[in-house]
């Protein structure tokens, strides 16, 4: 008797796999599905069913599905050296991909710390922080800022500053430390006061921050850490004045600012860095995730000049941190590919003018009684999802709801997350043609769920 191949796989995963976030009773019932093909910006599952990769993998496959050309940038650096002991050694892809990064970062944000993903970025720029006042004998700076809604990862020092609701960060309180604020997230649609304007809005958010210093005493803060549009807030994008106000409060305070642009960064929202867009450069910088486009595991953390130079001097003030798989060479030779193919195709402005032309099909949705909001910035979209617009009730206590709109996506050839929003972020490389068949099935879907609710 011949062994189903399909099958053979579904128990490999059922019995062995451990898919966190997943219902295990749902897969046991449905079994998981297998991603087994990918091109340009459509991905193909083990059924042999293509669909649209409508939020990039992870919000991270940039340059697209299938670039050849990064994946023989790989082999051929695994086949040469795979590997260099980075505590006490360099190698040419990693000390190249530094340059260009730095090349690219706003300002003098010039020093790259690479690590293996975006929660090790993190870790890494939070204890840089501390280290820093530590070194210029303010030890006493151990509080860290953060916002309310934001996702900066799953170690536990990023979990530390993190507050998103897919975290379950309660259930950890115990084993965190208790050096955490929270300032209010800028996401205007939410706002408990319906009289301010989004930029009036932006600015209490930004004053609670200086609020919450003065609060602590300044001497004890040691950084803010922000992503310059949340997406795990549901991207929530501050007005003009919000992070030139974070960026004078800082300094005034002797608070150091750290951006989080592991999402927003390379391209995402139309520039390189998503702080860009305001003009401001932060004394560090988190990115991972589009660094490399997915095609190896790589992040970074970019410091300022000034902070750099504080670690200079001797034992007594070297950053003693280390990531066995950070600064991996076959990691700078994707960097190099991934990057060289961006700066070639511009997918900058293709992500801007996608973005634009993404935005305006979404907001021409906003008359179905299921869209409360839509937002975006590049290629980073948001439709809020509600039952009730006035009230503004989320669509995903209704039961079911947003179970079966997820449903008719996929089968309508569209794989994206849709929550309490659904959310865009396609590959930068995407056409006018694939925006308008991603936006046909997302409102196809869409009317098909308000009818079976009875709200259509």
């Amino acid at each position: 008797m011949t062994t189903n191949p399909h099958d053979e796989l579904q128990d490999a995963a059922l019995n062995h796999l451990w898919m966190p976030t997943q219902d295990w009773a749902d897969l046991a019932e449905n079994g998981v599905t297998f991603m087994d093909e990918g091109d340009g910006v459509r991905v193909r599952t083990s059924d042999g069913k293509w669909g649209y990769d409508g939020v990039a993998g992870l919000m991270l496959v940039n340059v697209g599905h299938g670039r050849q050309e990064i994946v023989d940038a790989v082999t051929g650096q695994l086949g040469r050296l795979h590997y260099a002991n980075t505590f006490k050694y360099g190698s040419e892809p990693v000390a190249r991909f530094a340059a260009k990064v730095a090349w690219h970062t706003p300002g003098d944000l010039n020093r790259v710390y690479f690590t293996s993903g975006g929660s090790e970025a993190v870790e890494t720029a939070l204890k840089v922080a501390y280290r820093y006042h530590y070194n210029r004998g303010e030890p006493g700076r151990r509080k860290f800022i953060g916002r309310d809604g934001s996702y900066h990862g799953t170690t536990r020092g990023a979990l530390s500053v993190s507050t998103s609701g897919y975290l379950d960060r309660p259930s950890y309180d115990e084993i965190l430390p208790d050096n955490f604020r929270v300032a209010p997230q800028p996401a205007y649609y939410r706002r408990e006061d319906e009289s301010l304007s989004p930029s009036e809005f932006s600015v209490r958010c930004a004053q609670a921050v200086e609020d919450i210093i003065l609060e602590e005493g300044p001497e004890t803060v040691a950084a803010v850490i922000a992503e310059p549009v949340s997406f795990s807030a549901g991207v929530a994008i501050p007005a003009a004045e919000y992070w030139p106000m974070l960026r004078d409060i800082c300094d005034r305070h002797g608070v150091l600012l750290i951006a989080d642009e592991v999402i927003t960064g390379w391209g995402r929202t139309g520039r390189w860095f998503g702080i860009e867009h305001w003009n401001v450069v932060p004394d560090m910088m988190t990115m991972a995730k589009g660094i490399t486009s997915g095609y190896f595991p790589v992040g970074a953390c970019v410091v300022r000049d000034a902070i750099f130079t504080e670690f200079q001097g001797g034992p007594e003030t070297t950053y003693r941190h280390g990531i066995t798989y950070g600064g991996h060479p076959a990691g700078g030779a994707a960097g190099l590919a991934n990057v060289g193919i961006m700066e070639r195709e511009d997918l900058n402005g293709n992500s801007e003018r996608m973005g634009e032309r993404l935005l305006a099909r979404l907001e021409a949705m906003r008359e179905h009684p299921t869209v409360g909001d839509v937002r975006g910035l590049g290629l980073m979209c948001a439709v809020e999802l509600v039952s009730d617009k006035d009230a503004k009730t989320l669509l995903s206590e209704t039961p079911g709801a947003v179970e079966s709109l997820n449903q008719r996506l996929m089968d309508g050839g569209l794989y994206t997350r849709a929550t309490r929003q659904v959310f865009f972020a396609p590959p930068l490389c995407v056409t006018a043609e694939e925006i308008d068949d991603m936006a046909d099935i997302f409102e196809n879907s869409l009317t098909a769920t308000e009818k079976e609710l009875g709200l259509a």
